[in-house]
């Protein structure tokens, strides 16, 4: 059986942005079943770090969710709960890709798809559902 987080693909955009997930909407216990956070981590360049920091913390406090950032390893560590609105944390990050600079770093596409996924297992997660479905297979996407 696929775990939760390799259901999702991690992106690695060039030298400057990553996208990973680390752990994906699953569901925890038993009487009531509750639907865990999923928690996925950013790392930009150094460049992009005061942007992304800004872009992120707006967004968190919109999208309700948590951003725990890392300034001096140029991480941020996004957690998700079941009724976080994934559309505040696309546009957020849509525009830390389009800050980056150079054309070799993560699509919006990409961004767009990494979104989807994880709307997926979250819906699988609140369905009760952990059989792989779609999204289960899904390969590494590395650009650079």
């Amino acid at each position: 059986m696929v775990s939760p987080a390799e259901k999702i693909s991690s992106w690695t955009g060039g030298s400057t942005t990553n996208i990973r997930v680390i752990r994906c909407f699953s569901i925890e216990g038993t009487a009531p079943p509750a639907v865990s956070p999923a928690v996925v981590e950013i790392t930009v360049g150094q460049g992009d770090v005061l942007a992304a920091d800004e872009f992120l913390s707006f967004a968190s406090a919109h999208g309700n969710f948590v951003c725990i950032p890392d300034r001096i390893f140029r991480r941020f560590e996004v957690v998700l709960p079941p009724e976080s609105r994934l559309e505040i944390l696309r546009d957020a990050l849509l525009q830390i890709v389009h800050q980056e600079d150079g054309n070799e770093g993560i699509t919006p596409y990409q961004v767009e798809d990494l979104i989807d996924a994880l709307e997926r297992a979250r819906q699988t997660s609140i369905n009760g559902d952990d059989a792989p479905g779609p999204g289960a297979g899904m390969q590494e996407r590395t650009h650079g």
